[in-house]
């Protein structure tokens, strides 16, 4: 523990950026586990695509590292400046690498995770962007390109499928694509060496909106094959925004000398083995490769664990709250999940339930099974959004929490996190966040006019206070401060009151 508090864990925290879900949660997991997060001041963070100041946060973690004990540290922050800026910016090899070698002075141990850049399937406009300017009319054909490629290599296209997708992309794009993914790549490999040589402790490099398919498939096999070389012991899988998160509740763990035992319940047994949207493997497999960065252990009963990670799993057909309107029936596996973990529940075990059915928000039908069966108050965490990694990681890492602190400070944070994951899960993100974003396409805008925002923040925390009314797990919740730190909907952010 430190010096300075002998009581509480002192960790550091480079988020990949400033947002809500990434340092915001990194922080509240901190609190849950009885540690104390600190980060930089928000001067020296990014703002979303003005990447920060990368000389400061390593003046800054080499002014910290006598007064914590340990470290949790974001490449992508650390080198390019935030995951954003890690997408846009023009530094050269050269200019990133040597800016690792911070970690080789500091005396807290470090975890530190990087991402695989991702390369999405759409074309990307307006005020939420985040690749490069020519993502908004090539974005598609960028996609198509890197998947062609990547069959290529694989033996599953031929030269002329890679010339016609060419075709399709000016040399300037393709050549600045492949530019800052050799860069990636180059970060990466480098990381490993950190970890081989034991610098690094823990090494995590996750895969963002990823797909079985496409260059960071290929990127991702190349560092597989170093990481073995290497006997470099870094885990690879499906994941970015939780990532911090789980780090936190890792380094909790270890200072305790807990290895947490989890067993994983999910009623549809072949949904495991389902490949969840924007993930690469079957989720059973992710859901281990999450459980390991946890620092935790699998165990194949719910007698042997000291908490059960209850998933719903993913849909037959594949669903996304962003995009076509999910109109299928969840009721049956629904029911199953619910009974499943009010069994558990009664037995007497902590239960923490991942939804990962669909993604980009939680299935609004278990929710109301959940809370009708008064299983959804007894819960030590809930999850349901974005892709399926950032679900299964953050509700492991808030979950495990009630095994590392008892005061009563931790079971109030943890209720507050809970309470706020259902409403933004299970409310905002597949219901008022759609309903919003189909008014504002209806008046043929991406997003809200920034003048327009106060209010729509107002109505906000006006709809999640009453549909919070009507959910036993959450009376006596108002929502207060509805926000969206980036300027479109993504991404809401908000305060929670409590009657006591």
């Amino acid at each position: 523990m430190s010096a300075q508090d002998p009581r509480r864990l002192r960790i550091a925290v480079l988020p990949p950026d400033e947002r809500p879900n990434t340092a915001g949660y990194a922080r509240q997991i901190g609190t849950c586990n009885g540690a104390d997060v600190i980060m930089p001041p928000a001067e020296l963070m990014p703002r979303f695509r003005e990447p920060a100041d990368v000389d400061a946060l390593a003046a800054w973690l080499r002014e910290v590292d006598g007064s914590v004990d340990a470290h949790v540290i974001s490449l992508d922050l650390l080198v390019h400046g935030g995951l954003v800026p890690s997408r846009l910016s023009h530094d050269r090899i050269g200019e990133v690498i040597p800016r690792l070698e911070v970690l080789r002075g500091l005396r807290a141990p470090i975890s530190a995770y990087q991402v695989v850049t991702r390369l999405p399937h759409y074309d990307n406009a307006g005020r939420s962007r985040q690749e490069p300017e020519y993502w908004a009319t090539h974005g598609r054909k960028m996609f198509a390109l890197s998947q062609t490629w990547d069959r290529q290599a694989r033996g599953e296209a031929r030269a002329d499928d890679v010339e016609a997708a060419l075709h399709e992309v000016p040399a300037e794009f393709r050549h600045d694509l492949v530019r800052r993914r050799m860069r990636n790549h180059a970060v990466n490999l480098a990381a490993l060496e950190l970890a081989a040589d034991g610098t690094v402790a823990d090494l995590m490099i996750t895969s963002d909106d990823t797909a079985p398919r496409g260059l960071p498939a290929g990127d991702r096999a190349a560092l597989s094959t170093w990481n073995q070389r290497l006997d470099a012991g870094a885990l690879l899988y499906p994941g970015a925004d939780e990532v911090p998160s789980v780090l936190v509740a890792r380094a909790v763990s270890r200072a305790h000398g807990v290895t947490p035992r989890i067993f994983v319940g999910c009623p549809d047994a072949e949904g495991l083995q389902r490949t969840a949207l924007y993930e690469d493997s079957p989720i059973d497999q992710g859901i281990d490769r999450q459980i390991r960065a946890l620092g935790a252990e699998r165990v194949p009963t719910a007698e042997d664990a000291d908490l059960v990670l209850m998933v719903h799993a993913p849909a037959a057909e594949p669903g996304d709250w962003t995009a076509d309107p999910i109109t299928q029936d969840s009721s049956a596996a629904s029911a199953l999940v619910a009974a499943a973990t009010s069994d558990h529940l009664t037995a007497g075990r902590r239960v923490a339930l991942a939804d990962v059915r669909y993604a980009n928000g939680s299935d609004p039908t278990l929710l109301t099974m959940l809370d009708e069966s008064r299983a959804l108050e007894r819960l030590e965490a809930y999850g349901g959004w974005n892709t399926a990694g950032n679900t299964l990681g953050t509700t492991l890492a808030a979950g495990v929490s009630a095994l590392l602190d008892g005061s009563e400070a931790a079971k109030e944070a943890r209720r507050r996190f809970l309470i706020a994951k259902i409403i933004e899960d299970a409310r905002y993100l597949p219901t008022l966040r759609v309903q919003l974003q189909q008014e504002f396409l209806d008046r043929g805008l991406t997003e809200p006019p920034l003048d327009e925002l106060p209010a729509l923040g107002e109505r906000a925390a006006r709809d999640l206070t009453s549909w919070a009314s009507g959910v036993h797990a959450l009376r006596g919740v108002r929502v207060t401060n509805a926000s969206w730190p980036r300027e479109y909907l993504f991404t809401i952010d908000f305060d929670v009151e409590l009657d006591q």
